[in-house]
């Protein structure tokens, strides 16, 4: 089925380009700026989704070649681990100077794989945060959407990386906690918000984690624009750090998790953050005058009224449930059910990934709530960051093959990333008639 997803695309054919033995997705490393191809490349600026076009909410500016940034994120070999491979040497080798590993497939034979970031085990969460999850922050920040996800096998450090409270040391807060702090720290009028909602999508029934009873949430789409939305979750505002810590408790406390043989305490639901800033902005004299006449105005501000425009920005943090064999998993029909949804869902999303990828006209986003989830995401108007968890032993050398491939294909979705603001005429008319009382008095 054909949706917003499958609007047109400016990537070319080729999803992957080899370079020196080396696979190297996206312009910024197969190809010069100066050649026909990047040229076609920098030059398009066909969006993936719709346009924002609801009410004063515009796209006033569009922003092309924003590609999936893809990072890479070593666990440390555990106990069990350094015993089984005591015999073997580690199927992956690391070279974050250079940003890229190595993947050995057997003792003789290798392949290279180039990402934007490659963070070896005894990298902190201080720097994953800021390499692999600041700039997505701060577009929000800016006036754009973002959207940062953790991808990898069971027990590799997805939820430590992103949900991570640090109550223990704070060194060790994560991407969740972290994200907070700046936003929080940016904010500056009384007009300026943060809300938030946390959710977990288990066994295909997206569940509210702060309100544990709203077990059956609708997905809504915008048909104009292609905006997901989430009418049913609870949505609460955050005064302080303090109480977002206190409601990502309440959300881990609430949230589906197992013992199973790759993980004491696994996730067995896919972990979402939803995070809506309120912002406003204030605009140079020269722009108010040229915004109001532009959209039909006419009329003169004092020097002491001011327009002020809003941004309505959205922030997703989602911490997938771990890939799998499900022979390694599973080890009761409960948990075999659990599973195969997990492994459902996401191999929808690697679908919808290489549909892209390969510039397909047919987007499957229908085939799992995950993929409805993040259809404005993937090939729509965010900024994307998504971080990859691998282990380095021999024991998963097929589920480590196969996240590095998963993220060598989202390396060639290109988002074309719109800036939301609008006017903010509630506040303007607020003003007018508190003028016009006071001339009248």
């Amino acid at each position: 089925m054909t949706t917003a997803f499958s609007a047109r695309r400016t990537l070319s054919s080729d999803s992957m380009a080899r370079v020196d033995g080396i696979h190297s997705p996206g312009l910024n490393v197969t190809e010069s700026p100066s050649t026909p191809a990047a040229r076609s490349r920098r030059n398009s600026s066909t969006p993936f989704g719709g346009h924002y076009n609801i009410g004063s909410m515009r796209s006033r500016k569009i922003e092309s070649g924003r590609r999936v940034r893809v990072t890479v994120r070593l666990r440390p070999r555990n106990t069990r681990e350094l015993i089984m491979d005591s015999d073997f040497s580690e199927c992956i080798d690391f070279q974050p100077e250079l940003r890229r590993l190595k993947l050995h497939r057997n003792d003789w034979d290798c392949e290279t794989y180039r990402f934007d970031e490659v963070f070896h085990d005894t990298a902190s969460q201080k720097q994953i945060y800021k390499l692999a999850a600041k700039p997505v922050v701060e577009s929000v920040l800016e006036g754009y959407n973002g959207t940062i996800l953790a991808y990898g096998q069971t027990g590799t450090g997805k939820t430590f990386t992103l949900g991570s409270l640090g109550k223990e040391d704070a060194s060790d807060r994560g991407v969740m906690v972290r994200a907070m702090e700046d936003i929080l720290a940016d904010l500056s009028s009384e007009q300026d918000s943060v809300s938030v909602s946390y959710l977990q999508l288990y066994m295909e029934a997206l569940q509210d984690l702060l309100v544990p009873e709203r077990n059956n949430i609708a997905i809504v789409e915008d048909p104009m624009t292609g905006d997901v939305s989430l009418p049913g979750a609870t949505l609460v505002e955050v005064r302080n750090q303090k109480s977002f810590l206190d409601l990502l408790e309440t959300g881990e406390a609430n949230r589906s998790a197992a013992n199973s043989r790759l993980s004491a305490d696994a996730s067995r639901s896919h972990a979402i953050l939803l995070v809506k800033v309120q912002k406003s902005v204030k605009m140079k004299r020269d722009r108010e005058l040229a915004a109001l006449n532009g959209n039909g105005i006419d009329m003169q501000l004092s020097k002491e009224q001011h327009m002020q425009m809003v941004r309505n920005n959205k922030l997703l943090i989602i911490d997938l449930a771990g890939s799998e064999m499900i022979d390694e998993s599973a080890s009761d029909d409960y948990k075999l059910k659990e599973s195969m949804y997990i492994n459902n869902s996401l191999t929808a999303l690697g679908k919808c990934i290489s549909a892209f990828a390969e510039n397909s006209s047919d987007i499957p986003c229908k085939d799992s709530k995950l993929t409805r989830l993040l259809q404005d995401c993937f090939g729509g108007g965010a900024k994307v960051s998504l971080i990859l968890t691998i282990g380095s032993s021999r024991q998963h050398q097929a589920e480590t093959a196969n996240t590095i491939m998963f993220g060598q294909r989202a390396m060639n979705i290109e988002n074309t990333v719109k800036l939301k603001e609008g006017f903010d005429y509630k506040g303007l008319c607020q003003r007018l008639e508190t003028d016009l009382d006071r001339l009248i008095a």
